[in-house]
Order: C-alpha cells, then sequence, then structure tokens
C-alpha cells in the first residue's frame, strides 16, 4: 500500500481526553511515519496558531488544513496554498451577531484568534473551554474592541467563528440570524456551543489543492477522523480511518475502524498501515 500522506483529525481523534496533549504510543507512531517520509498534516478545524504543542515542536510537520478547511498553509514559509474565507465586508457583518451579546467568542482569522475587549477584560465570568486556558495563557489571542470594525477597516476575512455558553434566550436567534445570512453556515445542533464557516466551505478542495502541490493523490492518502467534519476525506482517500469512538454510520463508511482516540487509536491504525505491525 503506497500511502504517502496521513491526514489527522484532533479533537476526538488525535488528542487524549485534555484535548491538548497526544499520548506518547500516538506520537511515537506518527513520528516513525515521518521517518519513513510520510507527510503527517493536520486537518482540523482549529486554527493554525492552535494546533497541540507536540504538533508545533515536530517541524517535520509543515503543511497545515486549518479552520476545517478553510485555510491551508505551510507552517514553516506562511505560504497560503488554499483558503475560503469571509470578504472583510461579510466578516464585519457575521461579527454583529455576536458583538456586543457577552458571549465568549473565538474569532479565526489569518492563522490567529480574536478575542472581542470587553469579553476579553472580563475572561473569568466566561466559559473559557478548559482545553483552550492554555492558549489564552500564552497570550495567543489578539484582543480588538469591536470586531465588525477592525475586520472591515483592516481588509481581513474570517475563517471560522467558536460561540460558547450562548444564553438560551439567544441560541435560536443566532441560529438563524447565522443560517439566514447566505455567506456563512453552522455545523451545529441550537445549543449554548455553536461554531461557524463561509457558507459552502469543502475541506476537500484544500485537501486536493494541497496534495497537487505535493505531487500526491487521494489514493495514497489515509484519513483518520472521528466526526461529519471528517467525513469527506473519509470516503475520498484511499484508506479511510476512524475511530472507535466515532458514529456508527461514518464507521459504516469507513475502510478501517481503529480503537478510540483515547486508547491510542491512531497509532494502531498507523502501526497497521504503514509500520506494518498490525
Amino acid at each position: 500500500m503506497d500511502i504517502k500522506a496521513i491526514l489527522l483529525d484532533f479533537d476526538g481523534t488525535t488528542l487524549q481526553r485534555d484535548q491538548v496533549f497526544i499520548s506518547v504510543r500516538n506520537m511515537y507512531a506518527i513520528r516513525k511515519a515521518l521517518d519513513k517520509g510520510i507527510y503527517i498534516v493536520p486537518s482540523t478545524g482549529r486554527a493554525e496558531n492552535m494546533q497541540p504543542p507536540q504538533i508545533e515542536a515536530e517541524k517535520r510537520i509543515r503543511y497545515y488544513i486549518t479552520s476545517g478547511g478553510a485555510r491551508v498553509v505551510d507552517h514553516s514559509t506562511g505560504e497560503i496554498i488554499h483558503e475560503e474565507i469571509l470578504t472583510p465586508e461579510d466578516s464585519a457583518r457575521m461579527c454583529r451577531v455576536f458583538e456586543g451579546r457577552n458571549i465568549y467568542t473565538e474569532i479565526a482569522a489569518g492563522g490567529k484568534i480574536y478575542l472581542e475587549k470587553a469579553v476579553a477584560d472580563h475572561l473569568e465570568q466566561y466559559p473559557v473551554p478548559s482545553h483552550h486556558v492554555w492558549f489564552i495563557e500564552a497570550g495567543r489571542q489578539i484582543v480588538i474592541d469591536k470586531p465588525s470594525r477592525y475586520f472591515s477597516e483592516n481588509g481581513i476575512g474570517i475563517e471560522k467563528v467558536n460561540m460558547y455558553g450562548i444564553p438560551a434566550g439567544l441560541q435560536q436567534q443566532i441560529y438563524d440570524e447565522v443560517e439566514h445570512s447566505g455567506v456563512a453556515h453552522i455545523t451545529d445542533p441550537v445549543g449554548e456551543n455553536m461554531q461557524f464557516f463561509p457558507q459552502g466551505l469543502d475541506r476537500t478542495r484544500g485537501i486536493r489543492k494541497l496534495l497537487d502541490k505535493l505531487g500526491i493523490s487521494m489514493e495514497q492518502v489515509m484519513s483518520i477522523g472521528d466526526s461529519v467534519l471528517d467525513a469527506e476525506a473519509v470516503r475520498a482517500s484511499g484508506v479511510g480511518v476512524v475511530v472507535g469512538n466515532a458514529p456508527q454510520w461514518l464507521k459504516d463508511e469507513a475502510d478501517f475502524v481503529t480503537a478510540p482516540f483515547d486508547e491510542d487509536g491512531v497509532a494502531i491504525a498507523i502501526e497497521k498501515f504503514i509500520l506494518n505491525k498490525g
């Protein structure tokens, strides 16, 4: 089997339960695959500067598919290989969905995470996800006073938006505002935590653009994931792998179902298909 690249989802797939670190066995398998000249490519909903510390530290991991495919980048040079982002004008409009409503919101743009100043000044009052605390404590976030004005005036387009702890009375309203915007789409059901991406975003377009650059076909790719956001890549890859905690419908479409994310499922798949241990 001529696998030349492995696409890795993180949350619910590669990371441990803390959603910050990768297990010793998983990381060992990843490094062994790199030793064999195989590209390890993060393929995740996370922004470029919110990748797991062990991934950032491994300089041989060069290409990132981030924000659900909205931004594909060569992390070593900063080259943008593919982008599907909101226009600055649409970014400003979508910021008004949450702006001034006292909702903890992470705005991904240009590979970075932006926070609204009114919220950032009182983070102790908001439900910052536990696995994002390291990021906040490291000071990687950019605090801006009025997001709608900032993105419009600076000509910056948004990749994705994550909202946490949305008050019950606003959940349906915010969902409807995004879905009726014509430019963005929420990937979650109505609830206290919702994220939205540019309308029509397709992660596989970014994947194919990167593979074209590397001279690799989808048949030479192994994709490992756990959710609906990974489904198209799992279907299109030469070897589509899902972890044991994935929903049954996704397992039914996979070529191989490995162990759950917290039982070194990624390592088991790499050992089987790349390191010939299975």
